[in-house]
């Protein structure tokens, strides 16, 4: 199946600002909905209440009006007292009648309707004086009482329904708001891993790019800005990838091409040197010397050059037993006029040391260091080299007396064509490729290779192999 997509990057900010706030207004909504709702229950319980409290008060009252009327009536004998009773006794009906709509389980409804056949049967004056001081009047009272309080009762259970519906509503609050929550939250993530991933992924292959790795070249899932900028990055890898290949093609050409003229200008130094065409006056012979001086610095610039090149271009190679005392034995062979005419003393371990590693790398970072620390270090000076091996990772120190190298140049000297304020002291200036191409063989061999302090000599390098 086909994986929806959206189109930009745009579309899916707003497509998740409208679902994740979805759920937010659905929430406002039923909490105004809810909220409104018990505002009107309320409004009408309390109103309630109020009505059915003060017309049991009435009706109390009005009770005891109508004794007091009808005590008159029954001493007077006026009619127009039996007016006002008639008028009172058909208002407490009515009352009476309106009460028991709104509270109608009052067990005292039956008492009252007697004796409101009782108190209408008094509008007799005859009968009215002899009921005048009747007893009955406090059962009506009682009545009354009873009633007033039945209300208020049936009060109390309206509030306390009205407080169960309160807290049903505010139950029911809280679980549509952890549910929105719980929805708003997985739509944020939802919406964030559709913007992250494809990050995530542009991100591996910037950092793919910058290691010098292959990238992935599947196309990026995502919206369609970062989809393109994945192609873009794509299309950026194989334009440097194409720029890498002709610059060490250009490398390779231009070393290659300029060793044939080398070969012959030093051919023709060395020729000139030896006078076998002529002989030379002493300022010949000081051009002579200047020839072949720069002409051997030409070649170990242009060794230098093929070395970077290949260090660069090999990724694959095979690791070997590599013993690093014979090493050292010929480079101290190989470096032995060198040596001798700056009266070096060279100190080397007593002990051998065997790695797994790649011989060409490895004797091209010892020759490095080893040169510089002859061409750099004091005259009469002491090289010390040594080497060792723990359980993680072996080492090797190649050090020297000297002019400590500034702090702020330490890694500078490290980079291609650097070189420190140190002059190189010998008949040959440096290229500045030396300590690059150490470094570049030190990492691609899995190590490091950097600058440390130490306490016996002024200038010292440690190369670490895992």
């Amino acid at each position: 199946m086909t994986r929806v997509r959206p189109r930009s990057l745009l579309q899916v900010v707003l497509m998740g600002f409208v679902l994740v706030l979805m759920p937010l207004g659905g929430m406002i909504w039923h909490d105004s909905r809810a909220l409104e709702h018990l505002s009107q229950l309320t409004s009408e319980e309390m109103e309630r209440a109020v009505r059915d409290t003060r017309r049991a008060t009435l009706l109390s009252n009005l009770a005891v009006d109508l004794e007091r009327t009808l005590r008159r009536y029954a001493v007077l004998g006026d009619n127009r007292i039996l007016a006002s009773y008639q008028q009172q006794l058909t208002h407490y009906r009515e009352l009476l009648a309106e009460h028991q709509t709104s509270i109608p389980n009052a067990p005292v409804y039956g008492q009252l309707g007697d004796l409101l056949g009782w108190l209408d049967s008094l509008q007799d004056l005859t009968r009215a004086k002899v009921e005048s001081t009747s007893i009955r009047f406090e059962e009506l009272d009682l009545a009354s009482t009873e009633l007033e309080m039945a209300t208020r009762s049936q009060v109390d259970e309206h509030l306390l329904k009205v407080r169960l519906v309160i807290d049903e509503l505010m139950k029911e609050i809280w679980w549509v708001s952890g549910l929105v929550a719980v929805l708003s939250l997985l739509l944020i993530l939802l919406f964030t891993y559709l913007i992250i991933h494809p990050v995530r992924q542009i991100e591996s292959r910037i950092l793919s790019l910058g290691a010098g790795i292959e990238p992935d070249q599947k196309p990026v899932d995502g919206p369609a800005e970062l989809v393109l900028l994945g192609e873009r990055i794509l299309w950026l890898h194989d334009k440097l990838k194409e720029l890498e290949q002709q610059k060490y093609q250009f490398l390779r050409h231009v070393s290659h091409e300029l060793k044939t003229p080398l070969a012959v200008l030093r051919e023709g130094a060395d020729l000139l040197s030896e006078q076998l065409v002529g002989p030379l006056n002493p300022d010949q012979q000081e051009i002579c010397l200047m020839l072949e001086q720069n002409s051997r610095r030409l070649q170990t610039l242009i060794e230098r050059l093929l070395d970077f090149n290949r260090l660069s271009q090999q990724e694959e190679f095979e690791r070997v037993p590599v013993a690093l005392r014979p090493l050292l034995t010929e480079l101290c062979a190989e470096y032995r006029l060198a040596i001798e005419s700056k009266e070096v003393k060279v100190h080397l371990p007593e002990t051998d040391l065997v790695l797994q590693t790649d011989p060409y790398r490895l004797r091209l970072i010892v020759d490095n260091l080893f040169s510089n620390a002859v061409s750099y270090g004091a005259q009469g000076g002491q090289i010390w080299i040594r080497y060792g091996q723990g359980e993680q990772e072996s080492w090797l120190e190649v050090a020297n007396e000297g002019h400590t190298i500034p702090q702020d140049e330490r890694e500078r000297i490290f980079e291609p064509f650097e070189q420190g304020s140190i002059a190189r002291q010998g008949l040959l200036k440096g290229s500045g490729m030396g300590l690059s191409i150490a470094r570049e063989s030190a990492i691609s061999l899995g190590g490091e290779l950097s600058l440390v302090d130490d306490a016996q000599a002024p200038v010292c390098f440690r190369l670490t192999l895992k």
